[in-house]
């Protein structure tokens, strides 16, 4: 069983250790939002986006049904997007593979630089999910700043965190 679990963990940790963080410009960079329809409630410092809603900034992307970006004091604190699913795209750094995530609900906190994927969630480098390494969870969470990820939802028993790793491709120089 040790064995099992020191493989498990080796797994999970090479695939953490891909840089999942965005280009260093990317937060420099202007924020666009399109999408069918979008309702501002100054009140409540809360816009929801409906209906193809799509966000760029700098390499990041990010595709959903709804959006709704929270906040206070001018400053946006949180950014809620559901989809079937929502799906996320950014570069990491000049050259390399982009970082794909997906979830049925995600949530980004720009203050801490957190990342959340919710349901069905799943999170890859590379182009096909299926020839990528992933993994995949109810529940994964990124800290961009401190490139830490967290994946499961401990207090519910059945559901497991699932990682794949691809095979080295041989090198074909030789």
């Amino acid at each position: 069983m040790k064995s099992v679990n020191q493989a498990f963990l080796l797994a999970l940790l090479a695939f953490i250790n891909c840089p999942v963080l965005a280009l260093d410009t990317d937060s420099k960079q202007p924020m666009y939002i399109e999408a069918d329809s979008a309702t501002y409630d100054e009140g409540k410092g809360v816009t929801e986006y409906r209906g193809n809603v799509r966000y760029s900034q700098g390499s990041v992307e990010s595709v959903s049904d709804k959006m709704i970006v929270y906040q206070k004091d001018g400053k946006t604190h949180k950014v809620e997007a559901f989809g079937k699913p929502t799906r996320i795209k950014q570069t990491p750094e000049p050259g390399k593979p982009d970082w794909h995530g997906l979830g049925l609900r995600s949530e980004y906190f720009p203050e801490t630089s957190v990342l959340i994927l919710y349901e069905k969630a799943m999170a890859w480098q590379g182009d096909n999910p299926e020839t990528s390494n992933r993994v995949t969870s109810e529940k994964i969470q990124y800290d961009i700043k401190n490139s830490v990820m967290k994946a499961g939802v401990p207090s519910k028993g059945g559901d497991r965190v699932r990682v794949t790793l691809q095979p080295e491709k041989a090198d074909e120089s030789q």
